[in-house]
Formats: C-alpha cells, structure tokens, sequence
C-alpha cells in the first residue's frame, strides 16, 4: 500500500475532483445530459481552468517566492497560503458560473466545491482535516443527492465512488499524512456540506 500510496493520491487529487464531479453531473442520465455537447464542453472549461489550471499555476510562483517551502511537506502555515488562493479562485468561478443561465444544481455544486473548502481552511487553523478525503465524499455527496432529486441509476458510479475514497483515505494513512479521524471527518465535511448545499440552493 506504501509504495501505491502516492499515485493514489496524485490520481484523486482535491483539485481533480471538483472537475470529476461536474463532468459526471453533466453525464449523469438527468436533463442536464440533454445539453448541447459543445455547451458541455464550454462548461467543464472554465471549471477546469477556474479549479485546476489556475491553481496549479500558482503553485511554482508560491514556491519560487518561498511561501512555500516543499509541495509535499508544507507547514499548516504554508498550505494557508495556497489554499485561500485557492479558495478565492473557487469563489470567482462560482461568480462566473452564477451568471450564465444554467441549471441550479451546477450552481450550487460550484459553490459548494468552495464552501467545503472553506470550510477544511477553518478547521485547519486549529486541526487537521483531510483535504483529500473532504474531496471525495464531496464527490460521493453529488452522487447521493443526484439519487435523490431525480432518482438517477447512479449506484455503479456510487459504489466507485465510495472505493476511491477508501483508497485514497487508506494512501493518507499508509503515507503517514493523516490520521484516522482527520481523513473520517474530512470525508463527512464533504458528504454533508455537498448534499445539503445541493437540496437547500
């Protein structure tokens, strides 16, 4: 598992997921897989660009500045930097997706891609939550509440789900990054906040 460990962790990066989610909310056998394939397309875009492009661009100018020192070993001080960088960048893709004429559940899945980050930057600043394991049962709490809203055969995707974030939760405990706890509450603080923000937008 040790030697696994790290490309499960790179393959379910918390910067992937919000991408992932999205690309299977517009597949996901609802009305929303009824969009014009190029509106698709123009959609998973921006959020690629505004969740993970970006993001992954500010990295080398953080590390060139020494805000942070190791990718993979940052300090709780270092990872607050990048993370309400981030977190901003989060904000303004909800602020763009808010403005186009699309379905309240991609709303409110953008914004909850930044709420539950927001909410692991808080809790951060006293524990240590699992950015990783928030990420996947983000990603399994979009899979839940799509069940329930339009009673989507989404069980397969469901159990696949649930598999990479014991995966990736078992890769954090193996690297010695996380605790049991951390990767169990992070795992929560996604479900929840994912779910509840979809039933309640």
């Amino acid at each position: 598992m040790k030697k696994i460990a790290p490309l499960i962790t790179y393959l379910f990066h918390p910067l992937i997921i919000p991408s992932l989610g999205l690309l299977l909310l517009l597949n996901s056998g609802t009305y929303l897989s009824l969009l014009d394939p190029a509106a698709k397309r123009a959609i998973l875009f921006v959020m690629v660009l505004g969740t993970l492009v970006f993001p992954l661009m500010m990295l080398p100018i953080l590390y060139y500045r020494n805000l942070v020192s190791s990718y993979k070993d940052a300090t709780r001080e270092e990872r607050l930097v990048p993370q309400v960088i981030i977190l901003v960048l989060y904000i303004i893709t909800f602020v763009y997706f808010n403005r186009l004429p699309l379905s309240g559940v991609i709303h409110a899945y953008v914004l909850s891609a930044g709420v539950v980050l927001f909410m692991v930057i808080l809790l951060n600043l006293r524990f240590h939550i699992c950015v990783h394991s928030a990420a996947m049962g983000g990603l399994t709490g979009l899979i839940i509440a799509l069940i329930f809203l339009y009673e989507t055969p989404l069980q397969g995707f469901l159990m696949l789900s649930l598999l990479a974030g014991g995966l990736t939760g078992s890769s954090r405990l193996a690297m010695g990054t996380n605790r049991g706890w951390e990767v169990l509450t992070g795992y929560l603080l996604g479900f929840c906040v994912v779910v509840l923000t979809i039933l309640i937008y």
